[in-house]
């Protein structure tokens, strides 16, 4: 190629025509003619298609098809389309707060001495409030108030209400609508009748009590136990004379006694009851030589009380601990092999305060343990005895067989009756001279006698009859005996028969019945008879 001179200003001449160059030889023989692309044979081809494409689609049937197809499709460009929904996705920026807290700066200490005055209230678990205050005062330098007992020293103050006795029918008969009803008399026995010194002296060992474990509150009554008597009533029937110590209040439950005699087995559940004891205040000499069932316990407990009072090197408190419980055990030990007590699971008896106990010969309505009872609740009323003594400042508890009745929920954990609704009636001077194993029938009996000299129940109202549950445990019904054919008699003269006057000649066949209890007067017709003698219907034969 030639390069070509850069001109400086215009010229009128033509260009020159440029000059291709020489290709070589090699290069020449492919230049035979012009070389064409694909692109008019491609396009040719789609127009030979359309205009063939409607006579292909006459002559194979399916312009009915595409017709439709071409409609559908047109059709659908008309429709309006479905609004598309698209979810965006929005940031929002919240602001943080953030809060610092800026301690105060300190109080500057006092330049002077500042009295102090702070009251505190509280409720303690049994149910006492408590109000402490606490007092500062100016006092002397401090190598004089450690001399000073007053300096430094806790001062207690408890403030008890002591409840009034109620003595009034109507206020009794606010707690069981029944008991006028039940004791139709009680209002003349009332207008009568006084409030007993032993109701101030159980409120007076209550409060001695509040105030000896005053700094032991684990010890001081429960704001429960310390109201648990509504009034004890000394009470004499206008016309028959009959006295009757009424006392009014709650009932717990005693789970104590044991009888080898009558019960030879206790159920664990009750033995091993907290505050458990095998004896009652009730008791009489054993009549058997059956063990009581917890003798084997306490034999027990002895002999471990011993081996560790035989360790040397023990403290004095301990010695001295361990030698007084073993003088007590082998005191136990003693009453239980020789009497027999109370049971409370099947016993019905109630418990009085051993403060109201031994005073028959100051007081003629002192109650006395043998004393006959009766504990009315709601609209029943129940015949009992007084089997038990229990603390000197408590009142308001009953056998677990009196409780059970009551509610049969009942255990030694759970009370029957936890407002003071349940009445005691105690007869005193009414025990028997000797006592005896309780005779249920018998108590019934006497109970209903000692209320008839306080005018009798009202009318509905009866006397509960307990059943025997030790006589049920220990003698369960026999089953009904079953139907056997009497044999046929035997023909025998009495003079071909050995046997003496009175007795058979051979004894009964095995499947036979039993022969008849002798006559009473010792006498019985001589053997030898055809027949035996006939049995009423259902009688059952006495055992040798």
């Amino acid at each position: 190629m030639i390069d070509k001179e850069p001109t400086s200003g215009a010229s009128n001449f033509p260009p020159e025509p440029e000059v291709e160059p020489e290709m070589p030889p090699s290069s020449k023989k492919n230049q035979g003619g012009k070389k064409r692309g694909c692109a008019p044979l491609f396009f040719f081809l789609i127009v030979v298609g359309l205009l063939a494409s409607p006579l292909i689609i006459y002559f194979s049937g399916s312009a009915g098809k595409v017709k439709r197809g071409l409609i559908e499709i047109v059709e659908a460009f008309k429709r309006p389309s479905e609004p598309e929904y698209v979810e965006v996705e929005r940031i929002v920026e919240k602001e943080k707060i953030v809060e610092k807290e800026v301690p105060a700066p300190p109080e500057p200490p006092p330049s002077r001495f500042v009295p102090y005055k702070k009251i505190d209230t509280a409720e303690l678990y049994n149910g006492l409030d408590v109000r402490s205050v606490l007092e500062t005062k100016q006092g002397p330098v401090a190598t004089a108030a450690r001399k000073d007992p007053r300096a430094y020293e806790i001062e207690m103050r408890i403030n008890i209400k002591v409840p009034k006795a109620n003595q009034s029918v109507a206020d009794l008969a606010a707690l069981n609508p029944h008991l006028p009803k039940v004791l139709p008399d009680l209002e003349a026995m009332v207008k009568g009748g006084k409030v007993s010194g032993f109701y101030h002296k159980l409120y007076e060992l209550k409060t001695e009590r509040v105030q000896r474990y005053l700094t032991r509150f684990d010890r001081v009554l429960s704001r429960h136990n310390f109201f648990d008597c509504e009034t004890i009533l000394e009470l004499q029937h206008p016309s028959t004379g009959q006295k009757v110590l009424l006392l009014q209040g709650e009932m717990d439950v005693v789970s104590d006694g044991s009888d080898g005699d009558r019960l030879p087995k206790i159920d664990d559940y009750i033995s091993m009851s907290a505050n458990y004891q095998p004896f009652t205040s009730y008791g009489w000499s054993k009549q058997s030589k059956t063990p009581n069932p917890l003798l084997s316990r306490w034999e027990a407990d002895l002999k471990k009380v011993e081996d560790e009072y035989a360790i040397p090197g023990l403290t004095v408190e301990r010695n001295r601990y361990l030698r007084a419980r073993i003088e007590e055990l082998k005191r136990e030990i003693a009453d239980i092999k020789a009497r027999s007590f109370l049971i409370a699971e099947a016993d019905p008896f109630v418990v009085m305060p051993l403060s109201l106990l031994g005073q028959t010969e100051v007081d003629p309505y002192g109650p006395a343990i043998g004393d006959y009872a009766v504990v009315i609740y709601e609209d029943k009323v129940y015949p009992a005895i007084v089997g038990d003594a229990g603390p000197s400042f408590q009142m308001g508890e009953a056998s677990l067989r009196i409780a059970k009745e009551i509610d049969e929920n009942s255990n030694p954990y759970r009370r029957p009756v936890s407002d003071l609704k349940v009445s005691y009636l105690v007869f005193p001077g009414s025990a028997e001279e000797k006592r005896t194993a309780p005779d249920l029938k018998v108590w019934h009996a006497k109970c209903s006698d000692l209320l008839a000299g306080l005018g009798g129940l009202g009318e509905g109202y009866v006397l509960h009859e307990w059943e025997d549950l030790i006589a049920k445990k220990t003698n369960p019904p026999a089953p009904a005996p079953e139907p056997t054919p009497t044999p046929a008699p035997e023909t025998a003269s009495p003079g071909d028969s050995d046997a003496p006057e009175g007795e058979t000649a051979s004894p009964p066949a095995p499947d036979a019945p039993a022969q008849p209890a002798p006559d009473p007067d010792g006498e019985e017709e001589a053997a030898g008879g055809d027949e035996e003698a006939p049995q009423p219907e259902g009688a059952t034969v006495p055992e040798e």
